[in-house]
């Protein structure tokens, strides 16, 4: 994107069982941890590897679904491999979460033999915007990088992570830009949709006007697991610059009281209980709040986004994207209070 980027006694058995053994698998892009029989979240590498997101493997039974597909090609394929070889047979659905880059350009490593599924809204949303976004790429992601690389070997050292994520980043549309293809879903669907396997149903909801115009959460109602896509981001600044945030807290207040989910897969960072929700809220929260401080008193955009990090998301991964989301919750803020 050019513009963007334990409470266990709760728990189900077979949730405190799966955490207690550790099932994890180290892979080149990214971790794969089994949350429960035939769910496995993937977890991209803190540093290093082209995944970027997170995404999931589910054995339906008699299928085999991902969640999400990642931005490199190659990331994605090592992700297919997996997931047939953990289930024992092909994928047949690959969920696109949103319209995001780092959540569907790998699309084309499932193709063919599996389904790409979206809301219809994002299906367009990626045929408007994606082949700008890879135009925008081959002409600029050589200077990122180089930029990138440039302000890692000059960061202090508590900034070195921080600036080893956008390295990893522009290094993954790099790698994946000659042989990059715009892989469109083909089937759509509009507020909800079912996937019944043999084994599992998965229910398929999208939520509009959150992170995106919209997004889809992924809810496996038997183990209480939702893989949320980018509408979770856990210690990580989330992109709030093309979606709304009062809709964002609402949705995340909706899926926190209900009392039926339990673990959840955000699409960037770990795998947490549902009081993540809750600091994602209050994160958009204290945003709006800085934001009609602001506007009370008559600050301009152009200072107000150069406004000091609040204490509590100074460790947070993804820091630049706090200036634009300032930026971004302004105006949603003076646009309803106007």
């Amino acid at each position: 994107m050019k513009n963007k980027w334990a409470i266990f006694l709760s728990l189900p058995v077979f949730l405190l069982h799966s955490f207690q053994k550790e099932k994890i698998i180290p892979e080149k892009d990214f971790v794969i941890r089994q949350l429960a029989p035939g769910v496995w979240a993937v977890i991209h590498h803190e540093q290093g590897g082209r995944a970027i997101c997170n995404a999931g493997i589910v054995d339906l039974g008699n299928k085999t679904l991902v969640f999400d597909a990642f931005i490199n090609q190659n990331a994605a394929a090592e992700l297919k491999k997996k997931a047939e070889q953990l289930t024992g047979r092909p994928v047949s659905f690959v969920i696109n979460s949103h319209f995001h880059d780092d959540h569907i350009r790998g699309n084309q490593s499932f193709i063919p033999g599996a389904s790409i599924i979206s809301t219809e809204w994002t299906k367009n949303k990626i045929q408007e915007t994606e082949p700008g976004e890879q135009e925008w790429a081959k002409k600029n992601t050589a200077t990122q990088l180089k930029k990138s690389m440039e302000q890692l070997a000059s960061a202090p050292e508590n900034e070195k992570n921080e600036a080893s994520v956008w390295v990893n980043y522009y290094k993954a549309i790099t790698q994946s830009l000659p042989d990059l293809k715009m892989t469109l879903p083909d089937i759509t669907f509009s507020n909800s949709f079912r996937i019944y396997g043999s084994k599992r149903t998965v229910q398929l909801v999208e939520y509009k006007n959150c992170h995106t115009g919209s997004d889809i959460v992924m809810i496996l109602p038997e183990e209480g697991i939702v893989f949320m896509g980018d509408l979770l981001f856990t210690e990580r600044h989330p992109w709030l610059g093309d979606g709304n945030p009062e809709t964002w807290k609402s949705t995340l207040n909706k899926l926190y009281a209900d009392t039926t989910l339990k673990l959840f897969v955000p699409g960037h960072g770990r795998v947490c209980q549902k009081d993540q929700l809750q600091v994602l809220m209050l994160y958009i929260e204290s945003l709006q709040q800085m934001s009609l401080s602001a506007i009370q008193k008559n600050v301009p955009d152009s200072v107000f986004i150069r406004s000091q990090m609040p204490e509590a998301y100074k460790d947070w991964s993804f820091k630049r994207f706090f200036m634009p989301n300032l930026s971004s919750v302004y105006e949603n803020t003076r646009k309803i209070n106007q």
